[in-house]
Protein backbone atom coordinates (compact mmCIF):
# COMPACT_ATOMS: atom_id res chain seq x y z
CA UNK A 1 0.00 0.00 0.00
CA UNK A 2 2.66 2.84 0.80
CA UNK A 3 3.77 1.99 -2.59
CA UNK A 4 0.85 2.60 -4.50
CA UNK A 5 -0.31 -0.90 -4.80
CA UNK A 6 -4.12 -1.48 -4.37
CA UNK A 7 -6.46 -2.58 -1.63
CA UNK A 8 -7.36 -5.27 -2.68
CA UNK A 9 -3.87 -6.41 -3.45
CA UNK A 10 -3.48 -6.73 0.58
CA UNK A 11 -5.32 -9.99 0.70
CA UNK A 12 -8.72 -11.22 1.21
CA UNK A 13 -11.53 -8.95 3.19
CA UNK A 14 -12.65 -10.02 6.98
CA UNK A 15 -15.97 -10.20 8.03
CA UNK A 16 -15.92 -7.76 11.18
CA UNK A 17 -18.09 -10.11 12.65
CA UNK A 18 -15.88 -12.93 12.68
CA UNK A 19 -13.02 -11.08 14.60
CA UNK A 20 -12.69 -12.12 18.42
CA UNK A 21 -10.50 -10.40 21.61
CA UNK A 22 -7.62 -12.29 23.51
CA UNK A 23 -8.70 -12.88 26.26
CA UNK A 24 -5.82 -12.12 29.24
CA UNK A 25 -5.53 -13.66 32.53
CA UNK A 26 -6.01 -10.28 34.64
CA UNK A 27 -3.47 -10.06 37.59
CA UNK A 28 -4.70 -11.23 40.64
CA UNK A 29 -4.38 -10.77 44.73
CA UNK A 30 -4.09 -13.98 46.66
CA UNK A 31 -3.55 -12.58 50.24
CA UNK A 32 0.03 -11.00 49.96
CA UNK A 33 0.89 -12.33 46.87
CA UNK A 34 0.47 -10.72 43.33
CA UNK A 35 -0.40 -13.57 41.02
CA UNK A 36 0.80 -12.77 37.43
CA UNK A 37 1.03 -14.10 33.94
CA UNK A 38 4.29 -13.69 31.65
CA UNK A 39 2.59 -11.83 28.02
CA UNK A 40 5.90 -11.40 26.43
CA UNK A 41 9.07 -12.15 26.63
CA UNK A 42 11.61 -10.15 24.62
CA UNK A 43 15.37 -11.17 23.08
CA UNK A 44 16.90 -10.27 25.88
CA UNK A 45 14.77 -12.83 28.25
CA UNK A 46 13.60 -9.74 30.10
CA UNK A 47 9.33 -11.12 31.33
CA UNK A 48 6.74 -8.14 30.94
CA UNK A 49 3.70 -9.59 33.32
CA UNK A 50 -0.33 -8.67 33.02
CA UNK A 51 0.70 -6.30 36.04
CA UNK A 52 0.88 -2.79 36.80
CA UNK A 53 2.35 -1.57 39.71
CA UNK A 54 -1.38 -0.35 40.83
CA UNK A 55 -1.88 -3.85 41.31
CA UNK A 56 0.59 -3.79 44.31
CA UNK A 57 -1.53 -1.27 46.03
CA UNK A 58 -2.10 -2.91 49.39
CA UNK A 59 0.83 -5.24 49.12
CA UNK A 60 4.21 -4.56 50.99
CA UNK A 61 5.89 -5.01 47.72
CA UNK A 62 7.42 -1.63 47.32
CA UNK A 63 10.21 -0.39 45.44
CA UNK A 64 13.21 -0.41 46.73
CA UNK A 65 12.30 -4.05 48.44
CA UNK A 66 12.91 -7.42 48.33
CA UNK A 67 10.89 -9.58 46.55
CA UNK A 68 10.43 -13.09 45.85
CA UNK A 69 9.98 -14.47 42.40
CA UNK A 70 8.00 -17.64 42.14
CA UNK A 71 7.78 -19.81 38.99
CA UNK A 72 7.02 -23.00 38.40
CA UNK A 73 7.25 -24.12 41.83
CA UNK A 74 10.94 -22.51 42.55
CA UNK A 75 11.15 -19.30 44.38
CA UNK A 76 14.20 -16.46 43.75
CA UNK A 77 14.87 -13.74 45.25
CA UNK A 78 14.86 -10.31 43.42
CA UNK A 79 14.75 -6.72 43.84
CA UNK A 80 11.84 -4.17 43.13
CA UNK A 81 14.23 -1.29 41.55
CA UNK A 82 13.54 1.69 38.73
CA UNK A 83 16.76 0.90 37.09
CA UNK A 84 19.07 -2.38 36.00
CA UNK A 85 21.41 -0.40 37.81
CA UNK A 86 20.12 -0.40 40.92
CA UNK A 87 20.95 -4.28 40.87
CA UNK A 88 24.62 -5.86 40.76
CA UNK A 89 25.39 -7.92 37.29
CA UNK A 90 23.40 -11.19 37.73
CA UNK A 91 20.50 -10.23 40.37
CA UNK A 92 16.25 -10.17 39.29
CA UNK A 93 14.59 -7.07 39.60
CA UNK A 94 11.51 -6.31 39.17
CA UNK A 95 10.54 -3.10 37.63
CA UNK A 96 8.16 -1.04 35.58
CA UNK A 97 8.61 -1.23 31.87
CA UNK A 98 8.28 1.19 29.20
CA UNK A 99 4.43 0.16 28.96
CA UNK A 100 4.13 1.01 32.31
CA UNK A 101 3.95 -2.98 33.11
CA UNK A 102 5.65 -4.74 35.40
CA UNK A 103 8.72 -7.10 34.13
CA UNK A 104 11.41 -9.15 35.45
CA UNK A 105 15.25 -9.08 34.16
CA UNK A 106 17.99 -10.66 34.93
CA UNK A 107 20.82 -7.90 35.18
CA UNK A 108 23.12 -8.97 32.44
CA UNK A 109 21.19 -12.14 31.85
CA UNK A 110 18.08 -13.80 30.87
CA UNK A 111 15.15 -14.09 33.33
CA UNK A 112 13.12 -16.52 31.16
CA UNK A 113 15.84 -18.90 30.30
CA UNK A 114 16.62 -18.52 34.55
CA UNK A 115 13.22 -18.87 35.98
CA UNK A 116 12.22 -21.34 32.94
CA UNK A 117 9.57 -18.64 32.32
CA UNK A 118 7.12 -19.21 28.66
CA UNK A 119 4.02 -17.14 27.68
CA UNK A 120 1.29 -17.26 29.97
CA UNK A 121 3.14 -19.04 32.60
CA UNK A 122 1.88 -17.99 36.48
CA UNK A 123 4.65 -15.48 38.16
CA UNK A 124 3.49 -14.97 41.65
CA UNK A 125 5.12 -12.13 43.51
CA UNK A 126 5.53 -11.89 47.52
CA UNK A 127 6.94 -9.59 50.16
CA UNK A 128 10.51 -10.64 51.26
Amino acid sequence: LARGAPLAEAGEPLDPGELVVAELPAARRDGPVLVAHAVSLDRFGNVALNASPADLAGTDLALGRTVEIESRGERFPARFAATFADVEPGELVLYEDAYRSLAVALNRGDAATTLDITLDDEVRLSPR
